[in-house]
């Protein structure tokens, strides 16, 4: 990725984030993206990082980088020391370490033999990576909660819930820096209705793509609900949905899916 050096100049909404960038030596950065600021300081052998998390009320659109005079006294400071600090800097952009549950706007139904297709985002996590991308650290932007996503207490994992909504219109999504969209397919196999209240995203094993509009995407995913079975079939296209083009793969998944998986996937489904 080719790097930029940050000036005064630049203290502008930067729209491509994760691109490799260069912090001159005594320098302070603040960078936001969404609801989440960071804060770096460069000297000659020394990284010193900050970061926090606004309120709901703080702009969600928002990707900002300024100089500032020096970074905020009142955060919790990591300081990363080197014999000679690296130059450069990259923010990258990874999804979430466990799956993420999320609610359909109301419980939906699916016909046998019937598929729907579904747009979901899902909140980022952000590394910071200096030089040959050493990793320093890595942040949720923002803090889920844990649920427990099975049929008991005994039998399920322990997931992300987000406050999200699978959305069934591509319109109705709003495209946010701090979250990637994933096209999700849910195919209902079996003989009977299919109802769904929750869908279990296993983002772990999807990448990140960026495209030339600043958006960020993940594969496509089907999901398949066959007769008389609780988990679902998996299947990652290793490529964007159709009519998602101009798109660079940014981040590998952190997982690699089996051939064909099952995944635990609903909550709420009923056959008659």
């Amino acid at each position: 990725m080719a790097q930029t050096e940050l000036q005064a100049s630049d203290a502008q909404p930067l729209a491509d984030w994760w691109q490799s960038r260069r912090l001159t030596e005594q320098g302070c950065w603040h960078i936001a993206i969404g609801p989440f600021s960071l804060y770096l300081e460069r000297t000659a052998g020394e990284w010193l990082v900050s970061h926090q998390r606004h309120s709901d009320d703080e702009p969600l659109h928002r990707v900002l980088q300024e100089p500032i005079e020096a970074c905020p006294e009142s955060l919790t400071v990591q300081r990363y020391v080197f014999q000679k600090a690296p130059l450069d800097f990259r923010l990258q952009p990874c999804l979430m370490d466990r799956p993420v549950v999320v609610k359909t706007r109301q419980p939906v139904l699916i016909p046998p033999g019937e598929s729907i297709d579904f747009y979901i985002s899902t909140p980022l996590c952000l590394r910071l990576l200096l030089g040959n991308d050493t990793l320093l650290q890595e942040w949720p932007i923002l803090r889920l909660s844990d649920t427990w996503f099975g049929p008991s207490t005994r039998v399920g994992e322990l997931c992300y819930a987000a406050k999200t909504h699978a959305r069934h219109s591509l319109d109705e999504v709003p495209l946010r820096p701090h979250r990637a969209v994933t096209p999700l397919t849910i195919s209902n196999q079996s003989k009977a209705i299919l109802s769904i209240d929750k869908v279990s995203l296993p983002v772990p094993l999807l990448s990140v793509f960026a495209r030339s509009d600043h958006t960020l995407w993940t594969e496509a995913v089907t999901l398949v609900h066959q007769a008389d079975q609780l988990l679902a079939k998996l299947k990652i296209e290793r490529k964007l949905p159709v009519g998602i083009t101009a798109a660079q793969r940014v981040t590998e998944p952190r997982q690699q899916a089996e051939k064909n998986a099952l995944v635990r996937a609903f909550a709420g489904i009923f056959s008659d």
